[in-house]
């Protein structure tokens, strides 16, 4: 057992009939575990984490689920304009977003022989943004224009935007730029070449994004409201303030339904086009 032990960090040596020793290949998985595993441990007690308040606390998600189900239905009357809220702001956003980042995302591709510094500069730029998450753009936004939508719909925007343009000049650079080519020699503009011969080719895969975007954003923008950002996230932060989980679970069941039936008919609509 031993030798079975020592060989995983040590690959064995085989002596082939000919005489010639064959070494197995080296493994790093061993070393990597270990190093994983070191750095884990370290992480927990340099975050204070306490396993065992988990373990002697967890009964109370339970607890807590218990009020929230079955929920008050009659808050019904009450949360549905912010869950429509928090569907617009997504909806908006993401509509903003894929738009700017259609025509942007053509000048941001290698295949247009556009100058190096402005492609590496605004590459950098949306590297930057992109690591900012929708809270943060919320948060920010709402000090400087106000709580509310607006300022929900303009985070979501932004933050899509960032992702979408990423998503599309990487499909955009693997392109057959045969046709676009062979209109650019017959005198055509290159607007008209990006619209005739380029953006054909990545139709379905914009649209694709597009679907894409708006159910990742719906699930975010369930919790701008926490920032002011408008939604249904500041009637739940005020509900689970004051401890009417009944109210809560009614929200999160609503949520969790609206999530699934957007994911189920995005998921359909982008196979189809997909296919197609």
């Amino acid at each position: 057992m031993f030798d079975d032990l020592l060989h995983i960090f040590y690959p064995r040596e085989y002596t082939l009939g000919n005489g010639k020793v064959v070494k197995e290949k080296f493994n790093p998985a061993p070393y990597i575990t270990i190093a994983v595993i070191i750095v884990t441990v370290y992480f927990i007690n340099f975050t204070g984490l306490s396993l065992t308040k988990l373990v002697n606390r967890f009964h109370f998600f339970f607890e807590m689920l218990g009020q929230m189900f079955p929920p008050r239905w009659a808050f019904w009357a009450e949360m549905k304009k912010a869950m429509w809220d928090t569907i617009v702001m997504s909806f908006l956003g993401t509509a903003f977003g894929c738009l700017l980042a259609l025509p942007l995302s053509f000048y941001l591709s290698n295949n247009f022989k556009l100058p190096n510094w402005y492609l590496k500069g605004h590459k950098a730029v949306l590297s930057i943004f992109r690591t900012l998450p929708t809270l943060i753009y919320a948060r920010l936004l709402s000090i400087i224009i106000g709580a509310g939508t607006l300022s929900g719909t303009i985070s979501i925007a932004i933050f899509t935007y960032t992702i979408a343009v990423k998503m599309m000049y990487e499909q955009i650079e693997t392109i057959d730029m045969g046709p676009y080519e062979a209109m650019e020699s017959t005198g055509a503009t290159r607007m008209q070449c990006i619209t005739c011969a380029a953006f054909p080719q990545v139709r379905g895969f914009y649209w694709s994004t597009v679907l894409y975007c708006f159910e990742t954003n719906v699930r975010s923008a369930a919790i701008l409201g926490y920032v002011g950002a408008g939604g249904i996230g500041v009637l739940m932060n005020a509900q689970l303030s004051w401890r009417n989980y009944d109210n809560a679970g009614l929200m999160v069941l609503v949520l969790v339904i609206t999530v699934v039936v957007i994911e189920t008919i995005s998921r359909e609509i982008r196979k189809k086009l997909i296919q197609g």
